[in-house]
This record gives C-alpha cells, structure tokens and sequence, in this order.
C-alpha cells in the first residue's frame, strides 16, 4: 500500500482516510488488515501539533512525502524505535537510526521522503509539525537554514537528553499544560544543536550526488570495528570533494565532524552490548582497540556521562 501525504494538510486525517478508519479522540487506530498499532494527535498554542506513531504491521507500507519549496511548514521526524527505518530522501537512501547522528530528520521545504515501513515488528515515530511563523516570537533572528533550505538535508542525533524530553512529553497526555511544556523543552534541545551547527558552518545546496558521496563516506565510518579508518582526504575523494568542502558538508548533513560520528557510534555499540550482558567492558575495550580498558572507560563516559560498569 502507497500512501502519498501532503505535509500541508492534517497528517493524520489522511492516515485515517487510507486506512478507512474513524478518528475518535484524536487517536486512529489501524484495523486488523494492517496489523496493530494506532497514530495519537496533540494540538498546541500557535498550530504546533505532535503526532505519535505506533506501528506492528503485517503487510509493507509505503509512504511518499514531500515538503514543497514554498511550503510554510517544518516538519521534525524523531525516530524512537529500537531499529533503524530505511529512508530515501532527496533521492538518496539512509538509515533513520535513535541515538546516531541520524535519528532525527528535520523537513525543511523542497525535503521529499520515500519509505518503506518494516513489517512482523514494532516501530515508533514522533512526528512534529509547525508553521515557520511558530519559530517567530522564539529567534531574534532566521535560521540561516531556513531562508535558503531547498535541497538541504538536516539530521541531527537523538540523544539521551533529547528522547527523554520526548517520553515524557508523550508520557504527560493527561497534563496538556505539562506536555506543552515538555515538547517545547524538547524542540529547544533540537534547536541548540541547529544553532551550534550554523555556528560552525556555512550552508550551501548539495546536488544529489554530493550527497550520494557523503552517505558513502558515512557508511565507510559506520563499521565500529575498524581500528584503522580512512584518512580525511580519502574520505572527502571517495565522496568526490575536496578535504574542506567534504567536512563543512559532512557536518552539514550529519550534524557531526566524520571523526565524532564515528566515535559516536562506537559508544553506541557498546553501550547496546552492554545493556544487553554480551560483553564485558574489558572484551569491548579490547574488541574497539584501545590499549587498556581505562582508556575505553574514559571514552565511554565522555559520551555518556557513566562508566561501562554503571550501565545494566
């Protein structure tokens, strides 16, 4: 099933009309055809709304989106699954992933989104919509982004701080003042990392093969066991740059220099092992090649603000 969504328009009246499904109390829960699952719509001051998604379907659903260029609206994609959702934007494929500089995809206008929802296992989305105008009475001054976005793709990681702002938000529907609350907390946290990426680069149109050659290079830099990586110069001539064009445009698109995204996704290998009891501190220090685990541990925290031996 293809469901072509005008961002424009209510977002999840036209789930509910695909679905052949009532909306009662905001909420639309899919039928048995489709499998389980439901998507709930909050409404807040200044047309800001928050759309939760919560899918386990039985059969692929294809969805096709596009934020037109003279679009008034920002849409804020939040991944909260525990796997990652395959996405082609702007013409090119990447995996939509929590806690990786990825895990949140920011809509700006001229963004157009094609995917394919996985089946036989839950996923969960937050999907935030507001004008442009929202942003107004919040920001002296325009994003830079903003005023020239066409062809522009912005992800920025999920990270701890920033999901736990979002559970609750989504936790709080009996208090609407508490979730309003919550959700603008989040969209500030968003928002700190936009302003800190704008700091640190200059933003220009990526042709669709520049970017092309930046997802080629990430994925390069997403093997976390790869104790020897590429240089930057090999790194900026497999995506077909030059060295400063390549790490202005890595940051640009990802939100990190190529070396923090690695590092971050190291630390989130093994923070997943060690959740899970796999491993050891001691076998992941070794199994990512640091000399000692004092030297892992150390990393380790850096990124998370807890020793190996704190997380269970």
């Amino acid at each position: 099933m293809l469901i072509d969504l005008d961002v424009n328009l209510n977002i999840q009246e036209q789930f509910a009309q695909a679905f052949d499904q009532e909306i009662l109390d905001e909420e639309v829960n899919l039928n048995s055809g489709f499998g389980k699952g439901r998507i709930q719509l909050y409404h807040f001051p200044a047309s800001l709304e928050l759309y939760h998604f919560q899918f386990q379907l039985n059969q692929e659903l294809s969805i096709s989106s596009k934020n037109p260029t003279n679009s008034d609206w920002l849409l804020l994609n939040v991944n909260l699954s525990k796997v990652p959702l395959k996405k082609t934007v702007n013409q090119q494929e990447m995996a939509f992933q929590r806690y990786l500089p990825s895990g949140m995809l920011f809509y700006t206008p001229g963004t157009q989104v094609f995917s394919k929802s996985p089946t036989g296992i839950p996923f969960e989305i937050a999907l935030i919509r507001f004008p442009k105008s929202f942003l107004t009475p919040y920001f002296k001054e325009n994003f830079e982004v903003l005023s020239d976005s066409e062809n522009t793709v912005i992800y920025e990681d999920l990270d701890f701080r920033s999901e736990e702002a979002m559970r609750k938000a989504l936790e709080s529907e009996t208090s609407k003042l508490k979730q309003h609350m919550l959700l603008l907390e989040f969209l500030d946290i968003f928002f700190e990392k936009l302003k800190k990426r704008e700091k640190e680069t200059t933003y220009e149109s990526l042709h669709p093969e520049d970017l092309k050659g930046l997802f080629t290079s990430a994925a390069i830099l997403r093997d976390p066991f790869k104790t020897e990586i590429p240089r930057i110069e090999e790194l900026a001539k497999i995506a077909g740059m030059g060295s400063t064009k390549f790490k202005l445009s890595f940051k640009q698109v990802f939100g990190k220099a190529p070396i923090q995204y690695r590092q971050k996704i190291r630390m989130e290998y093994a923070k997943g092992e060690l959740q899970a009891n796999r491993k050891s501190p001691s076998e992941l220090s070794y199994e990512l090649g640091y000399s000692h685990p004092s030297k892992f541990s150390q990393a380790f925290k850096k990124e998370f603000g807890l020793n190996p031996t704190e997380i269970g």
